[in-house]
């Protein structure tokens, strides 16, 4: 493809040089490269622009208005986000369009829909792919790990070419209210777009409640757009949240909507739900059902999966059939079971809504104690964490609060915003090491006691004010157990 094919919407004459690449990386930039250069948070691509060029780059993309000149073309755009979408799109040639897309968006489940999704998808003999918040996936196999729950726009079509290239049938992506609105999936065309809730979170992204949903209603918007031709689009919507119920209000008579619910009429219902330890099991519009992921929260999760299925005509039994083959999602109330007598659970409840439904799924089986280890992360949303605080000291007979990802803030002050929440409670410890808060934690469990480890979830590291450093809830929970259970 020429650099005139590439921009060929862009008000501009350009030469007809042959495009080996596209790149926001000034590392990646070779010879005939476009780069784009970005000014983001911390390293400002247009510092980069001779580098690039004396690499050999064809041509550079910027917002700005340059104050020399340069021996490449450079091509001015108003909306860098639109540009590195429309861009990507025509350079990988549209390869969603090949595939039956599925986006689920909301803000909690996203995960454990897709990897139901996954699963299910095999036992029809499908071959899905997966883009979400753990790792990015084809066929079972693992691309890369996700730096970002939705991929950058030029890793999205890459990655997405490459999928379509595999042979893959279906694509199932989490959409995040980020990717949303930093345009990243613009000119993908979904086939099936899901609604899971919408809860306190990235307020302090979107500041307000109605701008973060209104960023989730885009991708609904897509399936409603002229542009958007595929056939037999559909939305499923959990129609329990008031965000769901009003997002199907705006969609009425515009594309098929399929329901689930667990409390009132839809077209997927679940009922005769009882929850343990080990999983769930309930009847889904009659048919006997098992997820082996707990807590009642988890049971809107298949329900959506099954939904979805349905709508590509899977078979209710098979859907079924690949929901019970799932053995859990990574740190979505992952147990760590080593033999010990005591439970251990890693989870990413990194929300005070999260960290309620933890408690909610473990409190009607505490036999012992509930031990929590906890914090939150640094230049992030600050109004939940007293919330969190409260949530964790009310529900918990010990709370060790810790460090999250802190990033450049003051940890004394993250922890001081959490024990704004616990005033009249006096359950709890500050540990700052990580670390030795799950030490701590698994060293004073007793037979039947429950260990909570919230808030980073699958994540393999921590972003401290130093830099990034290998981490895993996992790993020190294991290295606990093994420490202090001698019979193991």
């Amino acid at each position: 493809m020429t650099l005139r094919e590439l921009f060929q919407n862009y008000k501009q004459d350009l030469p007809e040089t042959e495009i080996k690449g596209i790149t926001q990386n000034s590392k990646e930039a070779g010879q005939g490269y476009v780069f784009f250069a970005i000014k983001g948070h911390t390293v400002d691509g247009h510092d980069f622009i001779d580098t690039v060029i004396s690499r050999g780059a064809a041509a550079i993309v910027t917002e700005q208005e340059l104050e020399k000149t340069f021996s490449v073309p450079v091509i001015k755009v108003k909306d860098m986000n639109a540009a590195l979408a429309d861009i990507a799109c025509r350079f990988y040639g549209n390869p969603a369009d090949r595939l039956n897309v599925i986006g689920i968006t909301g803000t909690k489940g996203k995960t454990s829909i897709s990897y139901l999704m996954e699963s299910i998808l095999f036992a029809a003999n499908r071959k899905p792919a997966v883009f979400g918040t753990i790792n990015y996936r084809l066929n079972g196999e693992l691309i890369s790990k996700a730096p970002n729950t939705t991929p950058e726009a030029l890793v999205l079509e890459k990655m997405t070419r490459q999928v379509a290239d595999s042979g893959c049938s279906d694509l199932v992506m989490e959409v995040s209210s980020h990717s949303l609105e930093l345009k990243r999936v613009q000119g993908i065309n979904f086939n099936t777009a899901v609604f899971t809730n919408l809860q306190r979170d990235h307020l302090d992204f979107h500041t307000t409640f109605d701008n973060y949903f209104a960023a989730k209603r885009k991708l609904f918007e897509n399936l409603i757009s002229p542009s958007n031709t595929k056939p037999k689009r559909a939305a499923i919507i959990n129609i329990d949240d008031p965000y769901g119920q009003k997002l199907a209000d705006f969609l009425k008579n515009k594309v098929k909507i399929l329901t689930y619910s667990l409390t009132r009429p839809a077209d997927f219902l679940a009922k005769d739900i009882v929850t343990s330890l080990n999983g769930v099991t309930f009847k889904v519009n009659g048919e006997p059902a098992k997820i082996n992921l707990l807590g009642e929260h988890n049971v809107y999760n298949a329900l959506a999966a099954i939904a979805v299925a349905d709508k590509m005509g899977i078979h209710i039994k098979t859907a079924i059939k690949g929901l019970a083959a799932l053995k859990g999602v990574p740190g979505r109330m992952q147990r760590i079971d080593l033999g010990q007598n005591f439970y251990v659970f890693v989870d990413f409840a990194y929300t005070n809504e999260a960290l309620i439904r933890a408690y909610d799924a473990v409190a009607p089986f505490k036999k012992g104690r509930i031990i929590t280890v906890f914090g939150c992360g640094g230049q992030r949303d600050t109004t939940k964490r007293p919330l969190m605080g409260a949530t964790a000291a009310r529900n918990s007979d010990m709370v060790y609060i810790t460090k999250d990802n802190p990033r450049k803030e003051d940890s004394n002050r993250i922890f001081a915003d959490i024990l704004g929440g616990m005033a009249g409670f006096d359950n709890f410890k500050i540990i700052p090491s990580r670390a030795e808060a799950i030490d701590l934690a698994i060293s004073e469990a007793k037979e039947n006691d429950i260990v909570i480890i919230a808030g980073k979830g699958h994540e393999e590291y921590q972003i401290l004010p130093s830099g990034t450093i290998h981490f895993s809830d996992r790993e020190e929970a294991e290295k606990g157990i093994k420490k202090y259970v001698h019979s193991l």
